[in-house]
């Protein structure tokens, strides 16, 4: 098992998109282990599914690239 030190330079050499899919993954994660429900589903709305996160996690980063690559060329 890796270490924080060890693991924290891995989590800087990853591309930005990935790096929101892992934060994802950890505050589904925390709020799993936790039981606490995000506020964005206490109503009667059908939850969200982890694929689905990721998804929209994945459509984030690339709206975000895209806006980076329009602001700076």
């Amino acid at each position: 098992m890796l270490t924080t030190t060890q693991f924290a330079p891995m989590l800087r050499q990853l591309p930005y998109s990935d790096k929101l899919l892992l934060l994802n993954l950890l505050v589904a994660e925390l709020l799993r282990e936790s039981g606490i429900v995000p506020l964005s589903i206490q109503d009667d709305l059908p939850r969200q599914g982890l694929h689905d996160s990721f998804e929209a996690a994945a459509i984030l980063a690339q709206a975000l690239k895209e806006k980076q690559e329009l602001t700076h060329g």
